[in-house]
């Protein structure tokens, strides 16, 4: 696999951490950009839903190294792997979801990547779509790259819920396999849905605990111009203001540790499911949680996308420090079991691996091992 993350962006007028307005930004200047991102967001909905169309924008945006996209090489990709007759499939189903930026018929990575986990699992696949109309479950492959960054997490996981359900090959229940941000869409789902039932979940550098730093989009990149400019106008707003939370998908997993009362109170998504606003816990959400038979935590050891990078291990920055942090085990969110983690742990079913270099840097082989281990039917029979 080649897979390619975010980085910085190259103008330092917008500050890397979202919650952080520029000095310069007047109450005229926030109208000007409201302006700005309404039309930008109207152009984007116009948009061709083409996978050729959808296809080209991904590879530049990991030319570009902006974006969550899996991308297997040329070799890789030619590989005969086919996806499962849903009649001769013996294994449980498997839901993939993708991250920021990729795209589920994705011909470079999520179509071959799919083929491949059905052929070692001997498991139906469905690699789930989130297009922008409620009643559209497929077909819809600019949408559905444009929505990971500019459909809010919460509508993301509605439409998820969605999918899944209208597939009655998943009406049993389904494992599941997330990369980067589509990690982020799955957990959502088992808090607030998970009916159908996910079984075994693998997050591949999936966002668990939020980000306390969202890296920008390149706007000299030709065809990035629509998303990165309404991004990073979104941004310059100020990431817990109500019209960002309401637009930008990772507005709602910034978990800024100095700005913990103003997240809880003004952000969305994360910290409902994370069952840490007073008065809005949710049982349900701890209950759905616990019902899972694994969840597998993978991080890469070099991350530069995910701050931290032990978010993808359920750790995070210790509160009100951007450089100390706290443990999965030792964090409060553990300790005091707010959604279900300390339970699942203690019952043996959660197992942690890192993976050398950046942010889905994992290999081929990696992949499968983990396919193989924890979704291929002779591993889920075992005790």
């Amino acid at each position: 696999l080649k897979p390619f993350w975010l980085v910085k962006s190259a103008h330092p007028q917008v500050p890397t951490r979202l919650g952080d307005s520029p000095f310069w930004l007047s109450e005229m200047s926030r109208s000007h950009i409201l302006v700005l991102v309404l039309v930008l967001l109207s152009v984007g909905v116009q948009a061709d839903d083409t996978i050729g169309e959808a296809t080209d924008l991904a590879l530049r945006l990991a030319d570009a190294g902006a974006g969550q996209i899996a991308q297997m090489d040329d070799q890789e990709a030619s590989t005969t792997f086919q996806y499962m007759n849903p009649a001769a499939a013996e294994g449980v189903p498997i839901v993939m979801m993708h991250g920021m930026g990729d795209f589920a018929t994705n011909p470079m990575g999520m179509v071959p990547i799919g083929k491949m986990i059905a052929s070692n699992a001997n498991a139906y696949v469905h690699s789930v779509e989130i297009c922008s109309k409620a009643s559209d479950l497929s077909g819809c492959a600019t949408q559905d790259q444009r929505n990971g960054f500019l459909m809010t997490m919460d509508d993301q996981v509605d439409q998820f819920a969605r999918v899944v359900k209208a597939d009655p090959k998943l009406a049993q229940g389904f494992n599941a396999v997330g990369f980067s941000q589509g990690n982020t869409v799955i957990r959502g789902y088992i808090h607030r849905y998970n009916s159908p039932p996910v079984k075994s979940f693998v997050s591949m550098h999936g966002v668990m605990m939020g980000v306390a730093a969202i890296p920008k989009c390149p706007l000299n990149v030709t065809g990035l111009g629509v998303i990165c400019k309404s991004v990073d106008a979104l941004a310059a707003l100020g990431v817990y203001t109500r019209y960002v939370q309401d637009h930008l998908a990772q507005a709602n997993y910034y978990r800024d540790p100095k700005k913990l009362e103003t997240y809880r109170k003004d952000g969305h998504f994360l910290p409902y499911i994370n069952n840490e606003v007073k008065g809005k816990e949710n049982a349900t959400y701890s209950e759905n949680f616990k019902s899972l038979e694994k969840l597998v935590l993978v991080m890469a050891a070099s991350d530069t996308m995910v701050k931290p990078k032990e978010s993808e291990h359920f750790g995070f920055f210790k509160d009100g420090s951007m450089s100390e942090l706290v443990d999965m085990r030792d964090a409060p969110w553990y300790t005091e079991d707010w959604f279900g983690l300390r339970t699942l742990d203690q019952a043996k079913k959660i197992d942690q691996f890192t993976t050398p270099g950046d942010h889905l840097r994992f290999t081929k082989d990696f992949l499968l091992s983990m396919v193989k281990k924890y979704f291929a039917k002779s591993e889920l029979i075992q005790i």
